[in-house]
């Protein structure tokens, strides 16, 4: 007997250290070398599997344009200084292969979901389908009509609106007769809508500034084109603006490559390529103001991270926005001088 209760009292012991290891919870948070980067090496309360990092899915609109390589530039940065895995997919501008790419984000497993939307509401199936699943969403440079973590980006409105002021002054000290202007615009995307309405407000009441035309273009190519038809139909033209960075260049390249010096180019969103046209005598181009897409990518990331650890964070952040004016070289070549490495 006295045999038979030593074996039973084993065997309660084994049951008893069995239950001790079956609670274990799914992770949710990082790692403790990823809080570490990211908090100057405070651990986090929850940690992923040993060596699993955090993933971020990041899906933005297109990787045209220079604008785009910096956005990416500091998405890839957060994660290396956050300790994270970023992985980068393009919509190619469209709103299917988009939802495509956020199903393929929750098939793989991503912990979060950072997001440039192509519409307010076409992306918003995406935007939910994520939620669901339970990943954490950051929207960025665009908003969408569906109720996300947070959003990084800036007021397109005012971005607009800023080099609309910009114009203002500029014809009132260089056009007492009045002028002639034209829109290089965009109606397909919030971000274009929202720029051009904040333009056309702030010209709005300036005496004898004429809006003479105004048409959408968006690529560089399609800038060029659109630019062509505008001055062959309106041949006195003085000032051009363009709501983004490729029909910017689009429009500048026309000048440049008819060798017109009068009309005054202005627009949103600086690259390496404007500036230097800034710098030089090729084109009159006159004023940029830009976003500083860098920090946005870079936040959006690191918001993102932010959020799947249940961390604080400014739900709405708008990154500055900066002007810069053919007159002020110094700043120019600062640009330049920066952006280098865009294209080594």
């Amino acid at each position: 007997m006295k045999k038979v209760f030593s074996i039973m009292v084993c065997i309660a012991i084994i049951i008893a250290s069995l239950s001790g290891c079956s609670g274990t919870s799914k992770a949710t948070g990082g790692s403790a070398a990823t809080n570490a980067a990211a908090e100057g090496g405070a651990a986090g309360a929850d940690e992923k599997a040993a060596g699993d990092k955090i993933t971020i899915g990041s899906v933005i609109m297109n990787t045209s344009g220079e604008w785009f390589s910096e956005v990416m530039q500091g998405m890839n940065a957060a994660g290396e200084d956050l300790g994270v895995k970023v992985n980068i997919v393009s919509s190619d501008n469209e709103v299917s292969k988009e939802s495509d790419n956020v199903s393929t984000f929750i098939a793989q497993g991503a912990d979060a979901l950072a997001i440039c939307p192509l519409s307010a509401d076409a992306s918003v199936a995406a935007v939910e389908a994520a939620k669901e699943a339970g990943l954490p969403v950051i929207a960025w440079n665009c908003t969408v009509n569906t109720e996300v973590d947070g959003f990084v980006g800036v007021s397109n409105y005012d971005l607009g609106k800023l080099t609309g002021e910009y114009v203002a002054q500029y014809v009132k000290d260089n056009y007492p007769e009045g002028c002639k202007l034209a829109i290089l615009g965009n109606h397909s995307y919030e971000v274009g809508v929202e720029r051009c309405n904040g333009f056309k407000e702030a010209i709005a009441n300036v005496p004898g500034l004429e809006v003479v035309a105004e048409q959408d273009a968006e690529m560089q190519d399609e800038g060029m084109d659109i630019t062509e038809q505008i001055m062959t139909a309106n041949p006195d033209v003085d000032i051009f603006w363009a709501w983004n960075q490729t029909s910017l260049l689009g429009c500048n390249a026309y000048m440049q490559n008819t060798g017109n010096k009068d009309i005054v180019i202005m627009g949103t969103d600086m690259s390496l390529e404007l500036a230097k046209a800034m710098l030089g005598d090729d084109v009159k181009l006159q004023a940029i103001t830009t976003q500083m897409p860098y920090d946005i990518g870079y936040n959006a990331i690191a918001n993102a991270v932010k959020a799947y650890k249940k961390e604080e964070f400014e739900k709405n952040m708008l990154i500055e926005l900066k002007t810069y004016v053919r007159d002020d070289t110094a700043e120019l070549e600062k640009y330049v001088e920066d952006h280098k490495s865009l294209v080594e």
